[in-house]
């Protein structure tokens, strides 16, 4: 079971901890009184998805013993205007340099990793959709796949 605690710090920051006792610092944007002294809360919703999806992906890719040098992950979000304002859509890119890494192997651990073991991802494709491309070596494709193939930007 997953436990954590957060503690109000004064003002609208709170700070969190896990069960190992990593911390995180948050805070409110300006507008509830917020002084930018933290992560927000819907921003680290993207960090936790960028970051449970990293770590998959790159397990997928250590396994299959895809050799890497760079890999990195941007994501945005749209938010709805109404209350609650919930993600409506989710953009995630990756970017990944390597030697001897095919389109198709990458893929492959992109599934692996991102679509099928991803926890946060599964939670939040209920709510939102959620958009993958990637830019593997400096191409960039969008997912899913086209007739079985990456679709090249």
């Amino acid at each position: 079971m997953a436990k954590i605690n957060v503690e109000w710090k004064g003002n609208m920051v709170f700070e969190g901890r896990d069960s190992d006792g990593h911390s995180l610092v948050m805070d409110a944007s300006a507008i509830y009184g917020g002084s930018n002294q933290g992560v927000r809360p819907m921003e680290m919703l993207l960090i936790s998805l960028a970051g449970c999806t990293g770590i998959e992906v790159g397990h997928a890719m250590n396994k299959m013993r895809l050799e890497y040098t760079s890999f990195t992950i941007t994501a945005d979000a749209v938010r709805r205007e109404e209350i609650p304002q919930i993600f409506t859509e989710i953009n995630v890119e990756y970017t990944v340099e390597g030697t001897g890494i095919s389109l198709e192997r990458f893929v492959r651990a992109f599934e692996l990793g991102a679509v099928k073991y991803c926890s946060v991802a599964n939670m939040l494709k209920a709510s939102s959709k959620i958009n993958y491309s990637f830019v593997l070596n400096g191409q960039h494709y969008n997912y899913p796949l086209q007739d079985g193939e990456a679709a090249p930007q």
